[in-house]
C-alpha cells in the first residue's frame, strides 16, 4: 500500500484499521504521527459537535446527523474536521481551474455509495448548508436524496444529488473560481458533467444517464438563483 492510499484510508477511518493499513502505519512514522492528528481532531471535534450550548455552524452540524444519523463519533466529527486536515495534506496544494474540474468529476464518478444513498434531505436544510459557501439555491421542487461535506481538490464543498428527470442528479459546489459566463462540458466513464464559475465558486452538475448538455443546464439554471 502506497501512502497515498495509506493516508486516503486513515481519512475515512483512523480508528479501525485492515491489518494491511495497521502495518503501514507501523512501518512509517509520518502515517503513525498522521493518525494521531486524526485522532486528536475527532476527539476536538467530537466536544464541540456534543456539548450543550450549540456553537456557530449548526448548519454542519444538521448535515452531518441527517447523512451519519446515529453513528460512530468519528462518522459525525469527520466532514467537520477534514478541512484542517487537508491543510497538512501535501497532494492538495492549489490545483488549477482545469484541475479542479476533473477532480469534481472524478469524486462524482468515483463516489458510488454517494449516488446510492437515498437518506432523505428537507430543502431547508440543504439551502442553509450551501449558504454557508454564498451560493443560494432554489426549491426547484426535485427531491434531494444526500447531502454531505466533501473535501475535493483540497476545497471543503458540498456535495448533493437529487432525483432529477432522467434519474439521479449529482451537484458539487466546491469555493474558489472567477466569474465567468462559459459553461464548460467534461466526461468521465459514464458520467457527464457542466461546470460554472462564480464569483468565488465553481459549480458542477452530473449525470449518469445519458443527460445532454441542454438539460444539465437546464436543472443548473432551475437550482441556483
Amino acid at each position: 500500500m502506497n501512502e497515498l492510499e495509506a493516508r486516503r484510508q486513515l481519512l475515512a477511518d483512523p480508528r479501525r484499521l485492515s491489518a494491511e493499513l495497521e502495518a503501514a502505519v507501523d512501518a512509517s512514522p509520518g502515517l503513525a504521527a498522521f493518525r494521531d492528528e486524526l485522532i486528536r481532531a475527532d476527539d476536538e471535534m467530537n466536544h464541540l459537535l456534543t456539548r450543550a450550548d450549540v456553537p456557530e455552524g449548526l448548519a454542519d452540524r444538521i448535515v452531518l446527523r441527517a447523512r451519519y444519523g446515529d453513528r460512530t463519533r468519528w462518522g459525525l466529527a469527520l466532514a467537520a474536521t477534514l478541512v484542517a486536515v487537508a491543510i497538512a495534506v501535501p497532494w492538495y496544494f492549489s490545483p488549477g481551474a482545469a484541475d479542479v474540474e476533473r477532480a469534481m468529476i472524478a469524486h462524482v464518478d468515483q463516489e458510488v455509495a454517494e449516488l446510492q444513498d437515498d437518506s432523505g434531505i428537507e430543502p431547508a436544510v440543504l439551502r442553509t448548508s450551501v449558504s454557508a459557501l454564498g451560493v443560494n439555491v432554489r426549491d426547484a421542487g426535485y427531491r434531494i436524496r444526500h447531502l454531505a461535506n466533501c473535501i475535493v481538490a483540497g476545497r471543503e464543498g458540498r456535495h448533493f444529488t437529487m432525483d432529477g428527470p432522467n434519474g439521479v442528479v449529482s451537484v458539487l459546489v466546491l469555493p474558489g473560481g472567477t466569474q465567468s459566463d462559459a459553461h464548460v462540458l467534461m466526461k468521465r466513464g459514464a458520467t457527464e458533467g457542466i461546470f460554472m464559475k462564480r464569483a468565488g465558486v465553481t459549480i458542477g452538475v452530473f449525470a449518469q444517464n445519458g443527460t445532454d448538455r441542454g438539460e444539465l443546464e437546464r436543472i443548473m439554471r432551475q437550482v441556483f438563483a
